[in-house]
């Protein structure tokens, strides 16, 4: 299933949800319980989360501390009482991967995540809500891997391998010296390498603007792609012919291509593929002022 498919089956799932949970914020009773937990000897961070927000920095640690905070709101105290039993965090270490995944009555697939980060579409949050939210500081060689649904995911002084997926809320990684791939659905975009990528690397959004900013010694190719937009560049780009896909012959034995619209252009040397997409809003290239 293409990206944008998965997409639309997210927005729908959420939409019904809200639909449901509409009304149900008048919540009369909250606990807080703080979050605190240190990983050793893990070379990537892998966090899902539902609500809430992910920061994570890095340091020159040589451990992936979380801290954080757990709060549950309900409408009375057995609502926050059943939250507490339905919803957890999950926290573990597997293949030299630190963990944390938020498990509940909202997840499908037999409490395993997947793309679309495996929620029933018909989940009814009334009575309850719970909200994770996590500061991690990590090692900056460290590999991300980061999912979240209502919340933004921020990023500072990072430069390991990076995969990103968000669906409600803003994605903001500054000072990132790795590469890696970055999905949202809606909410503004923002990466900002204080390094060239060294590899290719991919990002979309569906609703959105998307801005990423690299040193002025850039050299890449850049593919650019918007449906309801414009891309701009402070770089001094060159123009690359379109991709075209394998040839077909048709009824009268002639070759035909079909060519892929989406624009592409130089930068310096040239080098790594750099690919921006989205369907409604703009892509800027900017480049960083030193």
């Amino acid at each position: 299933m293409m990206f944008y498919e998965k997409a639309a089956i997210a927005i729908a799932a959420f939409a019904f949800a809200a639909t449901l949970a509409t009304g149900a914020r008048n919540w009369n009773k909250e606990e807080r319980e703080p979050i605190r937990h240190t990983f050793t000897n893990d070379k990537t961070l892998d966090v899902d989360n539902v609500d809430g927000t992910i920061e994570v920095i890095g340091d020159n640690g040589n451990t992936i501390r979380v801290e954080g905070e757990e709060i549950v709101r309900g409408v009375d105290q057995r609502a926050v009482d059943r939250a507490k039993r339905e919803v957890t965090l999950d926290i573990n270490e597997r293949d030299g991967a630190a963990q944390l995944y938020v498990n509940g009555p909202f997840r499908s697939n037999n409490g395993h995540s997947s793309d679309n980060h495996g929620f029933h579409e018909h989940y009814d949050a009334h009575e309850y809500e719970t909200t994770f939210n996590f500061t991690i500081r990590v090692p900056r060689d460290t590999a991300l891997e980061l999912r979240n649904v209502n919340g933004e995911i921020k990023t500072q002084d990072t430069r390991g391998r990076f995969n990103v997926h968000g669906v409600n809320g803003g994605v903001t990684m500054t000072s990132v010296s790795g590469y890696g791939m970055l999905n949202t659905v809606n909410g503004r975009t923002s990466i900002a390498f204080r390094e060239s990528p060294k590899q290719a690397s991919d990002f979309k959004t569906v609703n959105g603007a998307i801005e990423a900013s690299f040193p002025p010694n850039l050299a890449a190719d850049l593919r650019l792609k918007t449906l309801n937009g414009q891309a701009y560049t402070d770089f001094d780009a060159t123009a690359l012919l379109p991709k075209a896909s394998e040839a077909q012959d048709n009824s009268r034995g002639r070759r035909v291509y079909r060519v892929n619209h989406t624009s592409s252009v130089r930068i310096g040397a040239g080098g790594p593929e750099l690919s921006f997409e989205t369907v409604n809003g703009d892509i800027r290239i900017k480049k960083e002022a030193r």
